[in-house]
């Protein structure tokens, strides 16, 4: 018997573990499907040698009917410190507008004004020490990357001569404009939320993690949550909560479990032979995700480690192993930026990258000459998914179909269009377009809109950001209520991206991060 359940330990789970164990009265239970992570989380630029590996769940979408039927890889982490131990690190908090719209949604107290407190509690920012935007005594480290190749700076360079400004701080004042992004690394090591908040409290005896735990579903006396059933070994195991439970397994794992333990669509689960706890229409619904499609140039020489040799590679490795030093400090993306491409967009609506690879594919399709890759991604995309069960078995993976480019104006396809004509620009300029030996035969014989439409719809890619699946708000769609309580029972909340009402601007990691903080709050203020 435990006070707390908490279902996942990724990036909401780990910070929930840590403020809740803080209170010594309270015991507190962890569960973790994968085990711990990996050497090559520790290492900044190694995150891709971890996709398609056992800390990978490695979910692919159904097929895609805005996509030429492609079944898309969306990659998740299975490890402690869950997708925040697999991803490139970026600290990115989205605008005060994306919160603006939370509290439009129905869901009050979450405007700007109130989700930067939890922002700031969290962080440790190693550049920004007197900024008011910006917090200095968390336990998130967010630094400046250490290692910024050549090319990425001229790639600024390039986009600043093709007229977007510089921008300092993607944080700070306004998004808008190009620069180097901060990122979650202490010291030359990745420094996510399974160490930054769950790893110290660990010797905390209130505290108990188990990994290697399958969730199955969790169980109800009558509209009450009571425990939790999962695997370990493939022995089933229970686990009972005397106050609460918290599911933190993400956008994927939060709606496939309450679907599996009967909350959902009633006459859907009802075809599937699961017995209704609560009617909840939109758990699984609301589904977004930012949708980018990628361009590779050819470079006149090598830069970045993504085509190093066996000898450097290994030097490489030494470096960063006796100092915490050289290429493998990168996180590969460590330039970008935010741009405007409907003029009257408010705030920018198309976020770009350079990333020092010609490899494509995730890695799965490798390059034999030099080059970069140039990403467009749809910040606020209108085309919405839905995520549901393929059967009544807890273990089959839910089908995921985030329906890209569904949109009936066609603004995300167009959005992505416009993204790569002016990552086309910025490659046009010097000093980038020196180094520059053209662009890839895919697209670069797309040219019209038509064309390159075409190009998109068989080239886009996922940029792992899956968000909106278990909606916070008050209307007939929302799953959970603004204090992420499941509507409809007792003793359940849900933390981590899924309860987003929409899409925030940017990388997702963080505002999961401030989720995860105030659904703490909320617990610790009610005990």
């Amino acid at each position: 018997m435990y006070d707390t359940i908490i279902v996942g330990a990724g990036s909401a789970g780990c910070v929930l573990a840590n403020r809740l164990s803080a209170d010594p009265a309270r015991r507190v239970l962890l569960l973790e499907a994968g085990r711990a992570a990996p050497r090559n989380a520790d290492i900044p630029a190694n995150w891709p040698l971890m996709l398609n590996t056992e800390v990978d769940w490695g979910f692919h979408t159904v097929p895609q009917a805005g996509c030429r039927m492609r079944r898309m890889y969306w990659p998740r982490g299975r490890m402690v410190g869950g997708s925040g131990a697999l991803n490139a690190m970026i600290y990115m908090r989205g605008l005060p507008s994306d919160y603006a719209r939370w509290e439009a949604a129905g869901c009050a107290g979450w405007g700007w004004r109130d989700v930067l407190p939890a922002f700031v509690k969290s962080e440790r920012n190693l550049r920004w020490h007197d900024a008011p935007l910006h917090g200095t005594q968390g336990e998130l480290v967010v630094s400046d990357i250490a290692h910024i190749d050549p090319v990425e700076r001229l790639w600024i360079e390039a986009a600043q001569a093709a007229g977007l400004p510089w921008n300092d701080d993607f944080n700070g004042p306004t998004q808008t404009g190009v620069g180097l992004f901060q990122a979650t690394v202490r010291e030359g090591e990745r420094w996510g939320t399974g160490k930054a908040f769950l790893a110290p409290a660990l010797a905390r005896p209130n505290l108990t993690v188990h990994t290697g735990a399958t969730l199955l579903r969790v169980q109800f006396t009558g509209k009450r949550a009571t425990g939790v059933s999962f695997l370990v070994n493939g022995v089933p195991q229970t686990a009972q909560a005397a106050c609460e439970i918290v599911l933190s397994a993400g956008a994927i794992g939060s709606p496939h479990l309450l679907l599996q333990s009967g909350i959902g669509p009633a006459d859907e689960l009802a075809t599937l032979g699961i017995a209704s706890v609560v009617d909840l229409p939109g758990v699984g619904r609301n589904l977004q995700d930012h949708i980018n499609c990628p361009v590779t140039f050819a470079t006149t020489e090598r830069f970045g480690i993504a085509q190093a040799s066996a000898e450097e590679a290994a030097a490489q490795l030494q470096q960063w192993e006796r100092s915490r030093s050289g290429p493998l400090v990168s996180n590969w993306s460590a330039c970008g930026g935010f741009a405007h491409i409907d003029a009257n967009a408010q705030d920018p609506d198309l976020q770009l990258y350079c990333i020092v690879t010609p490899h494509r594919d995730h890695a799965r399709n490798l390059s034999t000459q030099p080059g970069i890759t140039l990403f467009s991604v749809a910040q606020r995309p209108r085309s919405h998914g839905v995520l549901r069960l393929r059967s009544a078995d807890p273990l089959e993976a839910p089908a995921i179909d985030p329906r890209y480019f569904s949109d009936p104006e066609g603004a995300d396809l167009q959005l992505v269009v416009d993204g790569i004509r002016l990552q086309r620009r910025i490659a046009a300029q010097s000093p980038l377009r020196e180094v520059i030996h053209g662009e890839f035969e895919a697209s670069a014989l797309a040219q019209s809109d038509a064309e390159l439409a075409d190009f998109v719809r068989s080239q886009a890619t996922s940029l792992y950001h899956p968000t909106s699946t278990c909606s916070m708000g008050t209307g007939a769609m929302a799953v959970v209520d603004a204090q992420c309580r499941v509507r409809g029972v007792e003793g359940l909340r849900v933390a981590d991206a899924s309860v987003f009402p929409s899409m925030v601007s940017g990388n997702t990691n963080a505002p999961t991060i401030m989720v995860a903080e105030r659904v703490a709050d909320f617990i610790l203020n009610e005990s």
